[in-house]
């Protein structure tokens, strides 16, 4: 149940059922630990893991795995280093590969990227594809572009048919800036027969499940959608919205690109939750891909504007709004 809750994205319920517990477990630890990982509240996970290690129960593999997540969702190098390090020297459990690519995944994404391809070096197995990913989706992040194609080459090696290299990889080109860049490896992708998975975005109202993908044009309603987003883009504004227009990753005129962004996705389900639903009542949106970095600044300041709860469950993440920011901090 505190899984089912949390994979549904109300971890205060998950945690609330693990308070209750009159009897806990190791299972029961490593439920809750992942849930709050997962939704962004490392702190409270870390704190929980310390009563664990102060109880009478044993962490196990997976315990660590949501443990060094929480850690690199939050930057704490120096604590990941302990705890990856205590898993053989205090617990004699040897770090598997998913171990290993959580700390490569906190070291990318604290900027540190020589002590991750040490790291890599010094592996005593390869890393895998999912590694490799996390490698690239921090070299995107922080706009390092000769390791982020190098993590790509790795990822095709291994498994010629991912998309989600290539694709990572354009948009990084694409962001920069470097059009040139980017038109090649969509050739290459589309000479190899490579496709790129379509991006959605859905919402659950009243047992019926709305879909939307980008520039959504089937949903019966997509009109009113674009007008209610239209008048809620000008109190963005006055609020302090300022469109990224490097994540519309199209070489348009800026008012073309601001179109674009504008019927993202996830904007528009996030949009159709708040046109059907009663005022103050919190809604929650899944994405199957990772979400965008101008959505991601737009939804913080959509939930202070109607002062809603908004969570967003994407690929990798629950990103919950509130009150203008989110429960990841601005960091993911």
């Amino acid at each position: 149940m505190i899984t089912l809750y949390s994979r549904c994205g109300k971890v205060a319920e998950a945690k609330m059922l693990f308070d209750r517990m009159t009897e806990r477990s190791t299972v029961s630890y490593n439920s809750i630990i992942a849930g709050l990982a997962q939704h962004g509240h490392a702190a409270e996970a870390l704190k929980l893991f310390e009563g664990m290690l102060n109880s009478e129960y044993e962490p196990t593999e997976i315990t660590f795995i949501s443990v060094l997540s929480a850690c690199a969702h939050t930057g704490k190098v120096d604590e990941g280093w302990d705890y990856f390090n205590s898993m053989k020297q205090k617990y004699d459990i040897d770090p598997c590969e998913e171990h290993y690519s959580c700390m490569i995944d906190l070291l990318a994404r604290t900027r540190k990227f020589d002590k991750a391809e040490e790291l890599i070096t010094k592996m005593p197995f390869s890393l895998s594809p999912v590694g490799w990913t996390s490698l690239l989706g921090a070299c995107r992040t922080h706009g390092n572009m000769e390791l982020g194609a190098k993590a790509a080459k790795e990822i095709l090696h291994l498994s010629p048919s991912n998309a989600s290299a290539p694709v990572m990889l354009s948009n990084m080109y694409a962001i920069a800036g470097k059009w040139e860049e980017a038109a090649k490896i969509r050739k290459l992708m589309r000479d190899q027969g490579i496709r790129k998975k379509p991006g959605c975005s859905w919402i659950d109202l009243g047992r019926r499940v709305h879909i939307f993908v980008a520039n959504e044009v089937s949903h019966p309603r997509i009109k009113e959608v674009y007008r209610f987003l239209e008048v809620m883009s000008g109190k963005m504004r006055l609020a302090g919205y300022v469109p990224d227009v490097r994540w519309a990753l199209a070489k348009d005129q800026a008012e073309e690109r601001e179109v674009r962004l504008r019927h993202h996705s996830e904007k528009l389900a996030v949009a159709f939750g708040l046109m059907n639903t009663k005022e103050g009542e919190p809604i929650l949106v899944m994405k199957n891909l990772r979400i965008c970095g101008d959505c991601h600044n737009a939804i913080k300041i959509i939930s202070a504007i109607t002062r809603r709860e908004i969570t967003v469950r994407d690929a990798h993440r629950f990103h919950c709004f509130s009150d203008g920011s989110c429960s990841c901090a601005d960091y993911w």
